[in-house]
């Protein structure tokens, strides 16, 4: 059987416009994606030592209590002593976890923090945090959620 030139360029054409997803696709925004949850959270410092260790009471938009959250920081002292290493993790009370770290010189919010995994829902989480401000200020922390989920995880 002998396929001419212009069949197999149809062939070509077609497959790319029906059978490939596209790389330009439409995603809609993050609110149509069923794999990424945006969230606020707000807290209030329960113990520990701001901003070196600290656990603090979670709060959903509502001002509900959802779970707590933990921060340990080490100020790399003898290389600059305005360089600090985090990382910590929001306990989500029937979901999971979502652990995060960040390094910065310049500890003012707002800056980033960058999800490195989770357990339960967030198993195989990443994204990011926006730091609107710490749980230290007078009106507590308030963080925003950026969180690309994976699969379904066993529990």
């Amino acid at each position: 059987m002998k396929i001419s030139t212009s069949s197999l360029c149809a062939w070509a054409v077609l497959s790319l416009a029906f059978g490939a997803p596209s790389a330009y696709a439409d995603t809609k925004g993050d609110k149509d994606r069923p794999n990424v949850e945006n969230m606020t959270l707000t807290s209030r410092q329960v113990g520990g030592t701001s901003p070196d260790e600290t656990i603090s009471d979670l709060f959903d938009e509502r001002g509900n209590k959802i779970g707590f959250s933990t921060t340990d920081c080490t100020v790399i002292k003898e290389a600059d002593p305005r360089a600090v290493q985090c990382h910590g993790s929001y306990v989500l009370e029937g979901r999971g976890e979502i652990t995060w770290e960040n390094a910065n010189r310049d500890q003012r919010p707002p800056h980033l923090r960058a999800i490195t995994g989770g357990t339960g829902e967030f198993c195989e989480a990443r994204g990011q945090i926006r730091v609107i401000r710490y749980v230290s200020d007078p009106q507590g922390g308030e963080y925003q959620l950026k969180v690309i989920k994976g699969r379904k995880c066993p529990v």
